[in-house]
């Protein structure tokens, strides 16, 4: 009996620590307070304030949003615009954007420059930026640097490329279905690289050519218990827009139970891929009588609720409400 004491108190914490899902909220908009815009990142602040970045800002900076979200139930009820705070400098097409308590700045994801600049909270940049090695500098248009997250508990910031990078091979396409290969970067305080793990997308679902197309990774989500979240996402749109779909796959990875990987050596199916674990799916259509499409690529850690669960704020680029049809929608998913 001692024995099989000593050897369950010698388990790591986190594998009985793996979140689990509570529940999901409908997705909901909110046309009146919040204007249309390409909705590419958020971040929570504290005190129901989130900073939210959009790709087609025309100057570098951040939206500040106050999100009203019940805290008994998880619900989004209303958010309120707070104002744009710029840099002064023009728009990098941003991406992500993480919160770093410790200093009180953002760091911010351009995809257009391929650089994540730290900013103040009124916007201005500090001079800082994250050192990136040197393998990232290989993105191919569009897709880029695109997520960032911040895991508090060891001080670390998590960033990874929308699809694979040039040296780890093709990208994904509906006639082309390899699965996306990406680094998850691990960097430190003082903003320098740490670590590389390596992830593999699941395979794309669409087969017919598209007239837009986008698959990788959206999203990442740094939970207070080690473990990361990883949104997978594809969207298919064909030529007469209807019959789009978005389709959301958020996976559970733990980076310490991963081996790191060379940073010289391209990624190939030999490499040690995190293992990753289903957390929930979800997708959204375009139909002729529904228009709930929802492209989300903004996600971050909320409030805790009065039950102990955490909410999570998902967030959708509407493409500038695409024509009036398309709409900024967010959903809340409640985790334990």
């Amino acid at each position: 009996m001692r024995r099989i004491i000593f050897f369950l108190l010698s388990i790591p914490l986190c594998l009985s620590a793996q979140p689990q899902l509570h529940g999901i909220t409908k997705q909901r908009h909110f046309k009146t307070d919040v204007p249309p815009g390409n909705y590419s990142g958020i971040a929570y602040l504290g005190d129901s304030l989130y900073a939210v970045v959009s790709d087609k800002s025309p100057q570098d900076g951040f939206f500040l949003f106050r999100l009203h979200i019940n805290l008994k139930s998880g619900k989004l009820h209303r958010v309120d615009n707070l104002g744009f705070f710029g840099s002064g400098r023009d728009g990098r097409d941003a991406e992500g954007i993480a919160y770093f308590p410790g200093r009180r700045t953002l760091l911010v994801c351009g995809e257009k420059d391929n650089r994540i600049l730290e900013h103040t909270l009124s916007g201005q940049h500090t001079g800082r930026e994250v050192a990136l090695p040197p393998v990232f500098s290989g993105t191919r248009s569009n897709c880029g640097l695109e997520s960032i997250t911040f895991q508090p508990a060891d001080t670390t910031f998590w960033v990874t490329t929308e699809a694979t990078l040039k040296a780890d091979g093709d990208i994904s396409a509906p006639n082309h279905p390899v699965k996306n290969r990406l680094r998850l970067l691990a960097i430190d305080s003082l903003l320098r690289p740490k670590a590389q793990y390596a992830y593999q997308m699941d395979a794309p679902k669409a087969h017919r050519k598209a007239a837009r197309y986008a698959m990788g990774v959206s999203e990442l989500l740094a939970l207070p218990d080690g473990y990361l979240l990883v949104l997978e996402r594809e969207v298919y749109v064909p030529k007469k827009k209807l019959g789009a779909f978005a389709r959301c796959k958020l996976y559970v990875v733990n980076p310490s139970e991963g081996e790191p990987i060379d940073e010289n050596e391209p990624l190939s199916d030999a490499s040690p891929y995190l293992q990753k674990t289903l957390f929930c799916e979800w997708r959204t259509r375009l139909t002729l009588l529904g228009r709930k499409f929802a492209n989300y690529e903004g996600m971050c850690l909320g409030p805790r609720l009065e039950n102990g669960a955490h909410a999570i704020v998902l967030m959708s680029d509407s493409q500038n409400q695409y024509h009036g049809v398309l709409r900024d929608w967010f959903k809340i998913l409640v985790v334990q």
